[in-house]
C-alpha cells in the first residue's frame, strides 16, 4: 500500500477550512498521507472568487495542477438561464433536477487523456459525483473512486424541506446512477447513504464507508456552562440555528437554565446579534472553542450526507445534544449523544449536561471510545481500496 500514487479531483479549495466539506477533503488527503501515499491534487477551477494560493502551498507546488472549468455546453447555457428565470418567478418543477455533468466544462475529456498520459497514478480519487466525468478518461488498471459526500438523490426534498426555493445541484436516482456507475469504488460518508448506493450501482462498483477522520482528544469535561454551536452559513444549519433560538433557547430561560450560549463558524455573518447567545464569529482555533464548551449541540433538523459538525465534536470528546438527523448514519452500541426531535426534552438534555458532571463525564467517555473504533473502520477501508 505505502508507495501508491493518488490523484484527488476537486473543484473545492481545501485552505482555508472553514467549511464540513473542505475538512472532509483536508481529512482523506491526511489519511491517504498517514498510509504512505503520494498526493497530487488538481483542483477543477469552477468559482473565480476561490483562491486556491493556500490549497496549493498545503498540497505542494509540484504536485497541485489546475484545470479551468467555467464553460457549459449550449444546452446546459440555455437551461441554466432559464432555471434562473424561475427561480426569480418562484416557479417550481422545470428543470429542477440536473443531468449528472452539467457543471463540467466539455473540454474536460481532452484535457483529462493528455494529463493522464503524462502523469501516473494508482489511484484516481474525484471528490462529488458531479466531477464524476474525469473517470472516463482514467486509463485500465487505475483505480476509481467517487467520494460522494452526499446523495444527491434526495437534496431536492431537503431544500424543499427548509423552503429553499434556489435550483441547487440536485439528481434523480437514475442520474446519480449512472455518475456512480463510472467507479471502480463509490465512498459513502455514512452508513445509510452507504446502504442506498449499494442499491443503485452495478455489481462490478464496490461500496464502502469512510467517516470523517479527525485527530481525537482525550476525554474531558469543561468546568463551565457554555452551550456551542459551529457551523457554516448553509441552508440548513440557518434554519436548525433559527429553530433552537426560537423554540428551545426559550424553554432554557423558562426552566432557569445557568448558561452561555456561544455561535462560531461563517453562519455568525447571516443571523441577527442578540443577547441570548454569543457570536464567535470564525475562530482562528476551533479547538478553543471546543475546549471551552461544556456541551455541544447539533439542532439541523434536515440534511444529507454526514453532519460533520457532529464527528467534529465527538472527536474532541464534547457531550453532545442533537436532532435524530444529526446523528443520522452513525451506528453504535452505545449512546454517543443525546439525540431527541422534542424541544422540551431537547433543554432537558442540555440541563442534565449542564448541571451534572457525570453525565457529561459519560458522554464524554462514550465519544472517545465511538470516535477509536469508527477511526480504525475508516483506515480498514481506506487500506482495502488501496489494496
Amino acid at each position: 500500500m505505502a508507495g501508491k500514487r493518488i490523484l484527488f479531483i476537486s473543484e473545492t479549495v481545501v485552505i482555508p477550512i472553514e467549511r464540513g466539506n473542505r475538512k472532509r477533503v483536508y481529512n482523506l488527503i491526511n489519511l491517504a498521507r498517514e498510509a504512505g501515499c503520494t498526493v497530487d491534487f488538481l483542483y477543477l477551477h469552477t468559482y473565480s472568487n476561490e483562491d486556491p494560493a493556500a490549497t496549493r502551498e498545503w498540497i505542494g507546488e509540484d504536485h497541485f495542477f489546475t484545470v479551468e472549468n467555467k464553460k457549459r455546453s449550449f444546452g446546459v447555457f440555455c437551461k441554466r438561464k432559464v432555471r434562473k428565470v424561475l427561480e426569480i418567478l418562484h416557479i417550481p418543477g422545470l428543470f429542477k433536477y440536473f443531468s449528472i455533468d452539467e457543471k463540467m466544462d466539455p473540454a474536460i475529456d481532452g484535457f483529462m487523456t493528455g494529463f493522464l498520459k503524462e502523469h501516473k497514478y494508482d489511484v484516481v480519487w474525484i471528490e462529488y459525483i458531479f466531477n464524476s466525468r474525469p473517470l472516463l478518461s482514467v486509463p485500465e488498471g487505475v483505480v476509481k473512486v467517487i467520494d460522494t459526500h452526499n446523495a444527491f438523490t434526495f437534496k431536492r426534498q431537503m431544500y424543499e424541506a427548509v423552503g429553499y426555493k434556489n435550483y441547487e445541484f440536485a439528481l434523480t436516482k437514475e442520474e446519480e446512477a449512472k455518475g456512480l456507475s463510472r467507479a471502480d469504488w463509490v465512498v459513502a460518508i455514512q452508513e445509510e447513504e452507504a446502504d442506498f448506493f449499494r442499491t443503485i450501482v452495478p455489481a462490478s462498483t464496490k461500496v464502502c464507508t469512510i467517516g470523517e477522520n479527525m485527530p481525537l482528544k482525550e476525554a474531558a469535561v469543561a468546568p463551565n456552562k457554555n452551550i456551542l454551536f459551529i457551523g457554516s452559513f448553509y441552508v440548513v444549519n440557518r434554519d436548525g440555528i433559527k429553530h433552537f433560538t426560537q423554540d428551545i433557547l426559550p424553554i432554557l430561560k423558562k426552566k432557569g437554565a445557568d448558561f452561555n450560549f456561544q455561535i462560531a463558524g461563517t453562519i455568525c455573518k447571516h443571523i441577527p446579534d442578540s443577547p441570548d447567545y454569543e457570536k464567535l464569529g470564525i475562530v482562528d482555533d476551533v479547538g478553543d472553542a471546543y475546549r471551552n464548551a461544556r456541551v455541544v449541540i447539533n439542532p439541523v433538523r434536515h440534511g444529507t450526507g454526514l453532519n460533520i459538525k457532529t464527528i467534529e465534536a465527538l472527536s474532541y470528546t464534547k457531550p453532545l445534544v442533537s436532532h435524530s438527523i444529526g446523528v443520522r448514519g452513525l451506528r453504535s452500541d452505545f449512546p454517543i449523544a443525546k439525540v431527541t426531535d422534542d424541544d422540551e426534552a431537547f433543554a432537558d438534555a442540555l440541563i442534565e449536561i449542564l448541571e451534572s458532571d457525570e453525565k457529561a463525564k459519560e458522554l464524554s467517555d462514550n465519544a472517545e471510545r465511538f470516535m477509536k473504533e469508527y477511526q480504525r473502520k475508516n483506515m480498514t477501508a481506506f487500506e482495502e481500496i488501496l489494496a
